[in-house]
């Protein structure tokens, strides 16, 4: 089957010396989304992919089988997917989607959307045989719509262990020594509760810092500058927004200090993957930084703070805790979220049902090794 890949994909090309923004540019603008494509590819068959977006839609209609779209949070009242909408109808190929997902920072199904996203759900809705979403709010606010051909499956980044499933490390918390953290500056307004999500953004910037631990920039500007080799003699200046921001959890000498050896970024999946089973603790509000260190048996809590994540978290049973039902962030007791036995119990659940929802939509699971 030859595949064309729409929405995230697996890898971007780099040139040397290439400004970091602009590779950031390349993943969509998160790093993470590299993660949702690697993880749907790595489990299913293919004999050709491509994700070139130059390729007119009527020659991928003469040249592949089938699109396949890694999806995010598409359904966010400011994004228009008009334009891909458009795209899937010039092709006129059959469309799988995986990880649709709505964001709000409440539970109301009644969101908005631009015409061009209500054109896109319409559009896969007709052409996807099962269309697979982050979890069940997703699936009311599509139902709200009419659309009834929906399986929840999580996000397809949390499938990338195959069907061997994933066994956390067990270590009792004495012994963590080694912390990541993430979190993002730039969601606070679309969080359950602002005011509350920016005291938790900064109170896990300070626990990184008390723990000597390492910070995982996903789509943070300044953080990735930083975290840039090649940039760290131009990242003086934007260093102000970050020690601005954190100047009443931290001094600003003890953040330029950690800041300048401890902020990492990963453009490469298998990079950030083989890095991160260093870690014996990784938590914070981004999922797919807590995703990647759960896939390699390191516990890892996700601090939910909109509908994207807790809806997620919930049906994958990740180890979570809503912003709303925290007050500070006390390293022990995220520890002590994690349950071992949920976690891995969900999983060898919920995969053989993901294995049967991409037979749905004519994609054949890769065999175990290949």
């Amino acid at each position: 089957m030859n595949i064309f890949l729409l929405g995230a994909t697996p890898s971007i090309s780099s040139e040397i010396g290439e400004d970091p923004i602009s590779k950031l540019a390349k993943t969509g603008g998160n790093t993470g989304n590299q993660l949702i494509a690697h993880g749907l590819l790595s489990q299913i068959e293919y004999d050709y992919i491509s994700w070139d977006h130059r390729v007119d839609p009527r020659e991928v209609h003469e040249r592949f089988d089938m699109i396949v779209i890694a999806a995010a949070n598409f359904l966010f009242p400011r994004f228009d997917f008009g334009a891909m909408a458009e795209y899937i109808e010039g092709a006129d190929l059959p469309v799988s989607i995986v990880g649709l997902g709505a964001q709000s920072n409440s539970y109301d199904p009644n969101i908005s959307l631009l015409p061009g996203t209500e054109r896109f759900v319409k559009v896969i809705a007709e052409r996807a045989a099962q269309i697979g979403v982050r979890g069940p709010y997703t699936a009311e606010v599509l139902a709200r719509r009419g659309v009834q051909n929906v399986t929840v499956t999580g996000c397809p980044s949390y499938y990338m262990s195959g069907s061997k499933g994933i066994v956390l490390k067990q270590q009792p918390f004495d012994e963590i020594k080694h912390v990541a953290v993430n979190a993002s500056r730039d969601v606070i307004v679309h969080s359950f509760d602002k005011d509350r999500m920016r005291r938790l953004v900064q109170d896990i910037y300070r626990a990184g810092i008390e723990w000597n631990g390492d910070f995982v920039a996903q789509s943070e500007e300044v953080e990735i500058r930083l975290a840039d080799f090649q940039s760290k003699t131009t990242v003086y200046e934007p260093l102000e927004e970050l020690t601005t921001f954190l100047k009443d959890v931290a001094s600003e000498d003890d953040v330029r200090s950690w800041a300048a050896e401890h902020v990492r970024v990963y453009f490469d999946v298998n990079d950030w993957l083989e890095s991160i089973q260093e870690y014996d603790f990784v938590f914070g509000n981004r999922f797919h930084g807590c995703m990647v260190a759960l896939q390699r048996g390191v516990p890892s809590v996700v601090i939910c703070h909109d509908t994207r994540t807790e809806d997620m978290c919930r049906f994958l049973a990740l180890p979570c805790i809503s912003i709303v039902d925290i007050e500070r962030i006390d390293v022990r007791n995220l520890y002590d979220l994690v349950d071992r036995a949920a976690f891995t119990n969900r999983y060898r659940d919920l995969y053989p049902k993901y294995a049967e929802f991409l037979a749905t939509n004519n994609l054949r699971m890769r065999k175990p090794g290949s």
